[in-house]
């Protein structure tokens, strides 16, 4: 490993010393690496564009629990972006056993650490592991296998969001949908760099998976100012669903993120088929796991008790989500937004239609075949209206018709 920085300006070793020092002084530090650009010489300032390149530090120290302080290793990283100023500023914290055995598993991103990277302090009382070189065939088994289980792990999220959405679970929904695109991210970085980083800002994730395929710039998308509300409401998911009881969502607001969330996985399958091709190939990619897709996970939830009104208050509430995904869904494969609002509205009405069935048989009223396809294909809305209001206290179905 490299250990000087001639190959940068006067400036930049300034900024990066004086980092590398103030981690020194404040952090239990074994080793600190900079790593990637600034180390390899290619780093990008884009002064028009407003792109800089990150300093990125690998800081290594003895033991698991002090790689896990996340309030150190916050407050040093705060302070280090001051010194970084308009460059933003990355530090990598990992323990010696497992730097070394990512080493020895052959991760590619901990080798080219190694030996792309430039060593600014070391208290010599650790030795840092042989990398292990992988044939092509190994890179490329490495990095399915990663894509396989974290891409499937993430739709699995996804689904769930689904399930907890079509119960009237939002906050619920909303963490499922923030680990589901969390572990998206985890797939590409995986896949382009064999790391994965301890984080779970996906506003951190999505700024560093950007730059590795073009698919990747407009995922989850902040354009406009709804958008940027929608994923700060998303970000927000992984602590404030959880644990703050002010955490709301609302199911339309739900169904939007599902969208963009399911956007983000097409995405990054298209990006990781292009990854794992570029490392042997993409005959020998084979097929990888697909998207899930939007009509997944939006079956009508079960009826409540009659006799707990808020239960059914929210059921109620989910058969309008269902209608209203079901009908988006049909009018976007019809490609214009005529479909897309005649859609929607034929969702809802199949929604209501199939609602006023399961509460009249709930309730015990018998419905011959013939009868509850009378209600199925019934699509006047003002008819389904006045049956949904009496099927929760009409007695029989010579009453229903006759009302």
């Amino acid at each position: 490993m490299r250990t000087g920085l001639e190959h940068l300006p006067a400036h930049k070793r300034e900024q990066i010393t004086a980092i590398a020092a103030l981690v020194q002084a404040q952090t239990p530090a074994e080793m600190i690496v900079l790593f990637g650009s600034y180390a390899r010489g290619n780093w990008v300032e884009d002064i028009a564009q407003g792109y800089f390149s990150d300093f990125d530090l690998m800081v290594i120290v003895g033991t698991e629990a002090q790689a896990n302080d996340e309030m150190l290793w916050a407050k040093v990283s705060a302070e280090a972006r001051l010194i970084g100023g308009r460059i933003p500023v990355t530090l990598l914290v990992h323990d010696i056993k497992q730097f070394n055995r990512e080493i020895r598993t052959g991760q590619y991103f901990y080798s080219d650490v190694v030996n792309e990277g430039v060593l600014l302090y070391d208290s010599r009382r650790f030795v840092l592991a042989k990398a292990k070189a992988q044939t092509p065939a190994e890179r490329l088994e490495l990095a399915r296998r990663n894509f396989s289980y974290w891409f499937q792990s993430a739709n699995e999220f996804w689904r769930g969001a689904g399930y907890y959405a079509g119960r009237g679970l939002g906050p619920h929904a909303a963490f499922s949908l923030h680990q589901a695109a969390e572990r998206y991210f985890h797939a590409v970085l995986l896949v382009f760099t064999g790391y994965k980083p301890k984080t779970h800002d996906i506003e951190a994730l999505a700024k560093q998976t950007a730059p590795l395929h073009v698919e990747l710039e407009g995922a989850l998308p902040r354009t406009d100012p709804e958008d940027e509300r929608l994923f700060g409401l998303l970000k927000r998911a992984y602590i404030e669903a959880r644990y703050s009881k002010s955490y709301h969502v609302t199911a339309e607001e739900l169904a939007t993120m599902r969208r963009s969330v399911l956007d983000l996985a097409e995405r990054v399958r298209v990006a990781c088929h292009a990854g794992l091709s570029s490392i042997s190939g993409a005959a020998a990619v084979g097929s990888l796991p697909l998207s899930p897709t939007q009509e997944e996970s939006t079956e009508l939830p079960s009826l409540p008790a009659l006799d707990d009104p808020e239960a059914v208050e929210t059921w109620r509430a989910a058969l309008v989500r269902i209608s209203y995904e079901r009908g988006e869904s049909a009018g976007t494969r019809a490609g214009h937004e005529a479909g897309l609002r005649a859609g929607h509205e034929a969702g809802q009405r199949e929604a209501r239609a199939l609602a006023i069935v399961d509460v009249l048989r709930r309730r015990g009223i018998e419905l011959s075949d013939e009868d509850a396809n009378r209600i199925l294909v019934t699509r006047d809305e003002s008819l389904l209206s006045r049956l949904w209001d009496l099927a929760w206290s009409a007695t029989s179905v010579a009453e229903l018709w006759r009302s």
